[in-house]
């Protein structure tokens, strides 16, 4: 009897037992790896073509540590790099020929395996045409990558996305996280046309602090803009939606006023530090 209630205690304890959980913010500063599958159009059939590994920045992703910013775009270079090929271009629209899946993911086989994983960060914003598909992902494969798990998020301008992997299976040797953008291969004359997704370090609500100790105002802004705290401002940073720094300054005092009359009318996010804490504000410029 003593033996089947150790066993049992033993399989109870098993049952409710609960995987670590680990938390990863999308982070500008990482080493980013590429790799790209590559299918037919769906007139062509859709069918794969090929995968393989990829230069980042040949995707059209653009990891900028300085700002804190990663910059999804859709992919130029195939269509740049080989004028008049058929494979990539077709002859008879001049438009691009494949379906070209950009992945840009930050890769890990050591401290994240075996536990659940959750992959959070901030959208400032989001102009890509809506004939592509863009999401962030967690992948987790097996020893040689036969396998592939997979959980996404979409990103919408503005807002935070946050994707959770629980399915935690002994046979996990690699974890990748990062973004995906998957459409037709485009001419590089249409790169401002087709837009882009700007990825930010930090998640756009509060972090460690009350969103109450820092006040921002008048929104939309037409010369100043005013922001008040209850501690001393650090640092004040301000993009565009093209992830692009107009701003940046260190007031180091509870209110600072910023002179806004150079910006062009659109819309920004300021990043507002405190000495414990930060927040990101969206607003518009008129």
């Amino acid at each position: 009897m003593k033996k089947v209630y150790i066993l049992f205690s033993v399989l109870l304890s098993t049952a409710f037992m609960t995987n670590a959980q680990n938390t990863v913010v999308a982070d500008a500063g990482a080493e980013y790896l590429g790799y790209a599958n590559v299918f037919e159009t769906i007139a062509n059939g859709g069918a794969f073509v090929f995968g393989s590994g990829w230069g980042v920045a040949d995707i059209k992703t653009v990891v900028d540590a300085a700002n804190g910013t990663v910059t999804l775009q859709p992919n130029y270079n195939t269509y740049a790099d080989n004028p008049g090929d058929p494979f990539w271009i077709d002859p008879a629209t001049g438009l691009g020929n494949k379906t070209f899946e950009g992945n840009s993911f930050i890769e890990n086989n050591t401290n994240l395996i075996g536990s659940e994983l959750t992959f959070t960060g901030g959208v400032a914003s989001n102009t890509l045409d809506p004939s592509y598909v863009a999401v962030a992902f967690i992948k987790v494969f097996n020893a040689d990558f036969s396998f592939v798990k997979e959980v996404t998020s979409p990103l919408v301008a503005g807002q935070d996305f946050s994707i959770t992997y629980t399915n935690v299976e002994p046979e996990d040797t690699t974890i990748q996280y990062g973004y995906q953008v998957v459409g037709l291969n485009a001419n590089p004359e249409n790169e401002a046309a087709l837009g882009s997704i700007v990825i930010m370090d930090t998640v756009l609500g509060t972090n460690d602090f009350d969103a109450a100790t820092v006040i921002t105002y008048p929104n939309p802004v037409t010369s100043t803009w005013n922001i008040q705290a209850q501690e001393s401002i650090t640092n004040v940073s301000v993009f565009n939606v093209l992830g692009q720094q107009v701003l940046n300054v260190i007031p180091a005092s509870l209110n600072y006023v910023a002179d806004m009359t150079a910006l062009n009318p659109g819309v920004y996010l300021a990043s507002i530090a405190t000495t414990s804490g930060s927040k990101t504000v969206k607003f518009i410029k008129k």
